[in-house]
C-alpha cells in the first residue's frame, strides 16, 4: 500500500501540535526557573534580556502554531526554524554567563539542559532533524565549554554531557524517531484500509442504487424509478405542457430471427444510449418499459416546442445502428399524450399505449391521444370488464356455419362461431376477440366455447354421427400449457369422436410461435382431432411445414373467392393451392362462397368444400338440427 507523501507530513505535523503546548508550557517554566530562582549569580540584566529573548522565540513559534493553517505546506518547517532557534538561544546561555558560575551552579545547569534534552527526545521525536537539533544545541556547546576547562570536576561534567548528548542523538532520539514514523506509517495504512473499505462500500452502494434504478442493458431508468422521477417531477411543475411518449419498435422479433439476439440486444441498447444523451439534453425523464417498448416523458412551453421535441427524437431514434457486418435502421411507433394539467401517471401512460396501438393499426408513426381514443377506450374497458359476467349470463352463444361437399352438397362439418348481445348491441368478434386476447380473456373464452361446441356436437352426432365441428383456436389457447388437458377433458365429458372436432388455427399465428405450435399441433393430432388452417393466404406458411404437420384441411380466405370469377391472378392462386394441397393429403375448403357462378369456377378446381351465404348463413343450433335432419 503506497504512503501518501503529504499525508505523511500532515500526520507528523499533527505530532507535533499535540505536544506543542507542553513544549512551550516547560520551556517557559524551565527558563523562568534558570533565570529568577538564583542559581546563576551573572548580573540581572543579562539574563533578563536572554529571557526577552527566548519569550520572542516562543512567542513567534506560538503565533505559527495558531495562525499558520496546517494545509500550508510551510508549517512543518517553520516548527523546525522554532525548534532551531530555541535551541540556539538556549545554547547562548552558557556561553554568556559561564564565567559567573559556580561548580554547583555548572553542575545544575547541566542537570537542567540534560532533562530538557531528555524531555526535548519525546516532543520532537515525529521530526528527527528537530531532535538532533535541539539536543546539540542544548548540551554540546556547554559541554565542549567544561571539557575546555583546567578543572577535573568540570572537564569530567562535560564527559557525561557529551556521553548524554550521543546517547540521546544516536540512541534514544533515533529509535524514538523510528518507532513514531512507524507507527505514523500503519495509523496512515489503516486509514487508507479504511478509505479504501469506505469507497468500495460507497461504489458498491452505487452498483446497487444502479441496479435497483436502471435498466442493465439500456442504462435507462426502470419502471419504478422513471414513476418516482416522473411524479416528483409533477408535484415541482409550473403550468407547461406535460408529455408522454409511449415508443414501440417495429419488427424488433424479426431483427432478433435475422441477426440473432446479440446484435438485437446492440440495438436495444444503442436505442437507451440515444435516449440517454436526449435526457441530458433538457426536463426529459426516459425509460425502458420492458422488451422493445421505452417511455418518455417531456415538459414544454408550447405545442410546438412538444412536437419539435417529439420529430428531433424520432429522428435521433431512427438513425442506422451498425455493429460488424449488421446495420439496420429502426422504425418506431409513437403514441403520444399530453396536457397542461397534472395527470395520473398511469393513466396516461395507458393512453400513450392506446395512441401507439391505434398508430400500428393505420400505420402511423406518431398518433396522438384524441377524444375519439378516449371515447373507444371508455367502451374497451366496459367491455373488458364485462366479458366474464356475459359469459356466465349466457349473453355470450354459438352460431353454426355449414361447410358442405361440393360435390353432394351434403353438410359435411359446421364452423362454430361467437357471437355477444351485449345491451341490446351486436358486438363483432373482431372487437371483442382483440379485447379478449390483450386483456388475457381468451383462455376463459376460448375454454367457453370449446366446452359448448363439443357439448352441441355430441347432439349432432345423435343425429349424424359424422358430421364434425369447426372450432377457432386462438394462439394464446394453443400456448397455454392445459389446452391439451382441457381439449381430452372436454372429448371424455361428452363422448365424441376425436375425429369429428376440426380446430381452426388461423394461417398468420404459424408464423409467430412455429417451434412450439409444432409441437402442440402434433400432440393435438396424435389425439384424433384434426387441424385446420383457416384463412390461407393472408399469412405465410410453408407447403413443407403444412406438410410436416400432416393438417388436414386448408381454407382459402374469402378476399380470393371474392373476385375468383373476374380476376386471373385469384383463379390461378386458388388454382395452385388447391392442387398442391391435394399433393400433401390435405383437402381445401373454399370460405365466403355467395353466388353459383363462384360456386361454378371452384367446382373446375376440383376443390373439396365450401362455406358461405349462396348455401347459408351462420344459424342458431335448433336451425343447425334443421339443416342436417
Amino acid at each position: 500500500m503506497t504512503i501518501n507523501t503529504k499525508n505523511f507530513i500532515n500526520k507528523r505535523l499533527a505530532f507535533v501540535s499535540s505536544y506543542f503546548s507542553s513544549a512551550i508550557i516547560i520551556n517557559t517554566i524551565v527558563s523562568c526557573f534558570v533565570v529568577f530562582s538564583g542559581i546563576n549569580h551573572s548580573p540581572s540584566q543579562g539574563k533578563f534580556n536572554w529571557f526577552l529573548v527566548l519569550t520572542l522565540i516562543s512567542l513567534l513559534r506560538i503565533a505559527n502554531h495558531i495562525y499558520v493553517r496546517n494545509s500550508n505546506n510551510l508549517k512543518y518547517h517553520l516548527y523546525f526554524l522554532g525548534v532551531l532557534m530555541t535551541g540556539v538561544t538556549w545554547a547562548v546561555y552558557p556561553i554568556l554567563f559561564f564565567e559567573q558560575m559556580v561548580m554547583q551552579e555548572k553542575f545544575v545547569s547541566l542537570v537542567v539542559f540534560s532533562s530538557l534534552a531528555g524531555g526535548g527526545v519525546n516532543v520532537l521525536a515525529s521530526d528527527i532533524r528537530s531532535s538532533i537539533s535541539y539536543i546539540t544545541c542544548l548540551l554540546v556547546p556547554f559541554s565542549v565549554l567544561l571539557l575546555l576547562q583546567p578543572i577535573s570536576d568540570e572537564n569530567v561534567l562535560g564527559v557525561l554531557g557529551l556521553v548524554l548528548w550521543f546517547i540521546l542523538c544516536f540512541v534514544t532520539a533515533t529509535r524514538t524517531a523510528k518507532d513514531v514514523k512507524s507507527s505514523i506509517n500503519n495509523e496512515l495504512k489503516l486509514d487508507q484500509f479504511i478509505e479504501n473499505l469506505e469507497n468500495d462500500v460507497q461504489l458498491r452502494t452505487e452498483q446497487v442504487i444502479l441496479l435497483e434504478q436502471k435498466d442493465n442493458l439500456t442504462k435507462l431508468f426502470n419502471r419504478g424509478s422513471f414513476v418516482s422521477n416522473v411524479e416528483l417531477d409533477l408535484a415541482n411543475t409550473n403550468n407547461d405542457i406535460k408529455a408522454i411518449l409511449f415508443l414501440d419498435m417495429d419488427d424488433f422479433k424479426l431483427i432478433n430471427d435475422k441477426f440473432g439476439h446479440d446484435f438485437g440486444d446492440f440495438v436495444l441498447a444503442q436505442t437507451g444510449k440515444r435516449l440517454v444523451d436526449t435526457q441530458t439534453q433538457g426536463d426529459f425523464i426516459a425509460c425502458r418499459w420492458g422488451g422493445d417498448e421505452f417511455i418518455f416523458y417531456s415538459r414544454n412551453s408550447t405545442e410546438d416546442a412538444l412536437y419539435d421535441c417529439v420529430f428531433r427524437l424520432v429522428k435521433t431514434l431512427t438513425k442506422t445502428v451498425s455493429m460488424d457486418s449488421y446495420q439496420v435502421n429502426p422504425s418506431f411507433k409513437v403514441g403520444l399524450y399530453f396536457t397542461r394539467e397534472n395527470f395520473e401517471l398511469q393513466e396516461a401512460i395507458k393512453y400513450a399505449d392506446v395512441a401507439m396501438y391505434e398508430g400500428k393499426k393505420n400505420r402511423n408513426e406518431i398518433s396522438v391521444f384524441d377524444e375519439r381514443m378516449h371515447e373507444s377506450l371508455k367502451r374497451e374497458e366496459i367491455l373488458r370488464s364485462s366479458i366474464k359476467e356475459c359469459v356466465e349470463k349466457g349473453d355470450f352463444h354459438l352460431c353454426y356455419q355449414p361447410i358442405v361437399d361440393i360435390t353432394t352438397n351434403d353438410i359435411t362439418t359446421f364452423e362454430v362461431l361467437l357471437r355477444w348481445q351485449f345491451n341490446d348491441e351486436f358486438i363483432p368478434p373482431s372487437e371483442f376477440i382483440d379485447i379478449a386476447e390483450r386483456y388475457g380473456k381468451i383462455n376463459m373464452l376460448g375454454g367457453f366455447v370449446l366446452e359448448q361446441a363439443i357439448a352441441s356436437l355430441s347432439k349432432l352426432n345423435a343425429i349424424n354421427s359424422g358430421i364434425g365441428l369447426s372450432i377457432n383456436v386462438s394462439v394464446l389457447q394453443l400456448e397455454s400449457h392445459n389446452f391439451l388437458g382441457l381439449l381430452t377433458g372436454f372429448l371424455s365429458k361428452y363422448a365424441v369422436k376425436p375425429k369429428n372436432v376440426h380446430l381452426e388455427i388461423t394461417e398468420t399465428v404459424m408464423i409467430k410461435n412455429l417451434p412450439y405450435l409444432s409441437k402442440v399441433i402434433t400432440e393435438i393430432k396424435n389425439t384424433g382431432v384434426r387441424i385446420s388452417i383457416d384463412d390461407f393466404g393472408t399469412g405465410f406458411s410453408s407447403i413443407s411445414v403444412l406438410k410436416e404437420l400432416s393438417v388436414d384441411y386448408i381454407k382459402i380466405d374469402k378476399s380470393y373467392i371474392d373476385n375468383i370469377c373476374e380476376c386471373s391472378k385469384d383463379k390461378s392462386i386458388v388454382s395452385a393451392v388447391t392442387n398442391m394441397s391435394h399433393m400433401i393429403g390435405c383437402q381445401v375448403i373454399a370460405e365466403g362462397v355467395e353466388n353459383t357462378e363462384q360456386l361454378k369456377v371452384l367446382k373446375s378446381f376440383y376443390i373439396d368444400k365450401y362455406q358461405g351465404f349462396l348455401f347459408s348463413k351462420p344459424v342458431k343450433f335448433d336451425q343447425a338440427l334443421k339443416l342436417i335432419n
